[in-house]
């Protein structure tokens, strides 16, 4: 099952862009992506600190097990992880610079996850996903 993908409103509902419409991307990478997005807020929120980072790449870790592995996809989760890692030296800098650090990183942060999404699009399953007859 595929779902396609697109951003979320004001209201928290998610509609699917235009671009996005014609992209497809498996249902188990796509509930990852919705994680990731959901922990990049958690992360530039008030509440967000390392727990958040560390929450982030293990999504990320998830979602490499269950690809199989392309140029883009790598290049992609590498630009998100960069991203995230500068979100994150954000959230543990000394409190009056991460206010004015947060809101521009985690944009690039989102741009990633953006890129991110439109690479998993037509995504095959690796090896371990196959063995582990994980849903599709």
């Amino acid at each position: 099952m595929e779902v396609a993908l697109g951003r979320a409103g004001p209201d928290g509902l998610v509609r699917p862009d235009r671009e996005e419409a014609s992209r497809r991307v498996p249902q188990p990478l796509a509930t990852l992506v919705a994680a990731m997005e959901r922990t990049l807020a958690t992360l530039a929120g008030e509440e967000g600190g390392r727990n958040e980072l560390h929450a982030l790449r293990n999504i990320l870790s998830d979602l490499c097990v269950l690809t199989e592995e392309t140029p883009p996809i790598r290049r992609a989760v590498d630009r998100l992880v960069a991203a995230g890692d500068r979100l994150g030296e954000a959230v543990v800098a000394p409190r009056g610079y991460e206010r004015r650090w947060r809101s521009p990183r985690l944009g690039k942060a989102r741009q990633a996850l953006a890129a991110l999404e439109r690479a998993l699009a037509g995504a095959r399953p690796s090896r371990i996903a196959v063995r582990l007859d994980r849903d599709w």
